[in-house]
């Protein structure tokens, strides 16, 4: 690495470094271990041969009591490139101790796995003795697995699917895999459910859990909005990815073209690079239970809904939550539910009624700590909802049901400044779907006489809740923020060309391969997505709408890049300009 990329890291690092530290979690990680069950067979770096001769490396847990009655269980796999070597029983965590990840990352709640569970894999604790075997798997160039180390490619579904059908033909395996696992464990099952290389998903494989993933990184995560994302690939290499590798960093790049903190250098718009790390979703099939939460906003909540609404499958569900990605996946409510449903496809059980669940387990938040209502529901987004406009009024700053008959202007500093526009409702209002947010804008040059007017803007936007006495509601959020927003959103103003094919009327989708900077004193209209939320207001509470040059509620390790900002952000509303946010109220 660089002397530069070595400074980007350690950006990137440290705020959450600090935290860890600050609040004791480096030593004292908020996490559970139990010790496993003495049932539990684990058998370390088990060998699968695949073509191209790669040897990838597994840990496979079974059951002895199974084993010695040679009985043949169905299997719950998962593979990603974070080495399952680095597990607590084998030695591989620090001091003992859980994951390193959660010393580092803060989170919510306190989940409990035992000390064969690796980093967002499903727990052979659990498993085992609910009558499965477990398949860790490393995926090629990671832990012990040999291959070219890449990231979200074809190369890598193409080795994942031959190892389904390697493990559906063991002995011990009664020919059904079901997949499972967080993040990167669910990206790598969309990609082999819909493995393009041989056409559709390994015969063996039945059913797949993808627990909170995106299914593109581009759009989702690297440039969402159209804005770089400047740390977390240099803090995912660091922490993750680097250690992990069955080979020198000079290999990474020779199969990947650069390191992650320098995708974005290379490919900038969304190419065919991008195109291939984005999951072929329309191509899924199989039975699909996936994990979409809302806490998770600007990194997995937007893929983990595409993914349920566009994948092809006849039995697909999805569970909803607003709190900590690894204390729900650990829960036993989730622990039971994905049972239930492996138990159907796996094991041919269907005691448990889960084929008669509805589609859609929504859980509807009237804060941080409070659940106004979990129910079910036939479909996302709801087909009842009504889609309703708010339109920007700036004199004064507000929200109003109809438009301003006089244009007017809302300004603030491209440095850190914002405008907020506040409606109160009168009646109690349920917002749960997608917001969109229409703009249009104008970029000024500074006070200063010499200077330029800027061609370009980066916009934040934020949606808060307001109590009665005009005090913010807060949620939780990614990464352990506390004090979240209802929903957020992001756009670069140059990057603002739509893609129509994707884009609907309330779920704008930004090309990503054009750049459009702004001439001097031009106004466009730019629609800006935000993301999945479920939200209840009580008559009295406020909807607060902010629209800010720089990140309003800073969530490390994603930073945006703000730095093509100067000069005055300027929103025009009212007459001609039809500013309004569209909200989703069900009735």
């Amino acid at each position: 690495m660089s002397p530069g990329d070595v400074l980007r890291t350690a950006r990137a690092v440290w705020p959450l470094l600090k935290t860890a530290v600050l609040s004791g979690q480096l030593f004292r990680p908020p996490c559970e271990l139990t010790q496993p069950d003495p049932d539990i067979v684990c058998a370390y770096d088990v060998q699968i041969p695949v073509a191209d001769d790669i040897i990838l490396t597994a840990n496979v847990f079974r059951s002895r009591k199974g084993q010695e009655e040679g009985r043949r269980a169905p299997v719950v796999m998962c593979a990603h490139p974070y080495n399952n070597q680095l597990i607590p029983a084998l030695g591989g965590t620090p001091f003992g101790g859980p994951p390193k990840q959660y010393r580092v990352i803060p989170q919510v709640g306190r989940p409990r796995f035992s000390t064969l569970t690796s980093w967002e894999a499903p727990d052979p604790n659990f498993w085992v003795p609910a009558g499965y075997a477990v398949v860790d798997l490393n995926l090629p160039g990671y832990g012990k697995s040999t291959g070219p180390p890449t990231l979200f490619t074809e190369q890598q579904a193409k080795s994942y699917y031959e190892a389904i059908e390697w493990v559906g033909r063991q002995t011990w395996c009664n020919g059904r895999v079901g997949l499972n696992g967080v993040s990167y464990l669910a990206i790598s099952q969309y990609h082999v459910a819909a493995c393009q290389h041989y056409g559709g998903p390994p015969p063996s494989l039945r059913c797949i859990c993808p627990w909170e993933g995106l299914s593109d990184v581009y759009r989702e995560l690297a440039c969402a909005g159209g804005i770089e994302d400047v740390a977390f690939g240099p803090f995912w290499w660091a922490l993750e990815v680097k250690p992990s590798l069955n080979a020198s960093a000079s290999d990474f790049i020779e199969h990947n073209g650069s390191l992650p903190l320098d995708f974005l250098k290379r490919h900038p718009f969304y190419d065919e690079f991008w195109r291939e790390k984005t999951a072929k979703l329309d191509q899924i099939t199989i039975p699909m239970l996936v994990c979409a939460s809302f806490s998770d906003h600007a990194f997995h909540t937007e893929g983990s809904f595409r993914a349920f609404m566009n994948a092809k499958s006849r039995h697909k569900w999805v569970y909803t939550h607003r709190t900590g990605k690894w204390a729900a996946f650990y829960s036993p409510e989730v622990q039971q539910l994905t049972k239930d449903f492996m138990d159907c496809f796996l094991k041919d059980d269907t005691s448990s009624g889960f084929l008669q669940r509805a589609p859609v387990r929504l859980e509807v938040r009237s804060s941080r700590d409070v659940i106004h209502a979990v129910r079910d529901e036939h479909e996302w987004p709801l087909q009842r909802t009504r889609c309703t406009k708010l339109y920007l009024s700036a004199a004064p700053c507000k929200l109003d049901w109809l438009q301003p008959p006089t244009r007017h202007a809302a300004q603030h500093s491209a440095r850190r400044g914002c405008s907020c526009f506040v409606v109160r409702f009168d009646t109690d209002m349920e917002l749960t779907g997608y917001m969109k947010l229409r703009l249009w804008v104008e970029a000024r040059a500074g006070r200063r006489a010499a200077s330029q007017p800027p061609d370009d803007m980066a916009i934040f936007i934020a949606v808060n809740k307001l109590d009665r006495d005009g005090r913010t509601v807060h949620f939780e959020g990614m990464a352990g923020n506390h004090q979240d927003s209802v929903t957020r959103g992001y756009c670069r103003v140059s990057r603002r060309e739509l893609d129509v094919a994707e884009s609907t009327e309330y779920h704008p989708v930004l090309a990503g391969t054009s750049h459009r900077p702004l001439k001097p004193g031009e106004i466009v209209p730019v629609e800006i997505a935000l993301y999945p939320s479920s939200t209840f207001f009580l008559a009295g509470e406020s909807l607060e709408l902010v629209i800010s040059s720089d990140e309003i509620i800073p969530s490390p390790p994603y930073i945006k890049d703000v730095s093509i900002n100067r000069g005055t952000h300027v929103v025009h509303c009212g007459g001609d300009f039809d500013s309004h946010l569209l909200v989703p109220i069900i009735p």
